[in-house]
């Protein structure tokens, strides 16, 4: 698997990113920041990752984007009901 260092570079990303989520257990707006940019960092990643690999499409970019807003949404409304 030739993109392993890719794959593991977003989980770390998104490790920290749960990690600091965790952390802010008690503040939820900071918790729905934290969401907010590993949303755009996620977009970005994939951006990258598809730019680094020659396979840079429009759609794989609004896939990334879509993704990132329907978790995103899902999380923060989840926020909002607790």
């Amino acid at each position: 698997m030739k993109d392993l260092k890719h794959y593991l570079s977003l989980l770390a990303i998104l490790s920290i990113g749960f990690g600091l989520f965790w952390i802010f257990n008690f503040n939820r707006q900071i918790q729905i920041w934290i969401t907010i940019c590993l949303g755009i960092i996620y977009v970005l990643w994939g951006v990258l990752h598809h730019a680094i690999k020659k396979e840079f499409y429009w759609r794989i970019v609004w896939e990334y984007l879509l993704v990132a807003i329907f978790a995103c949404v899902i999380i923060i409304f989840l926020l909002a009901r607790t």
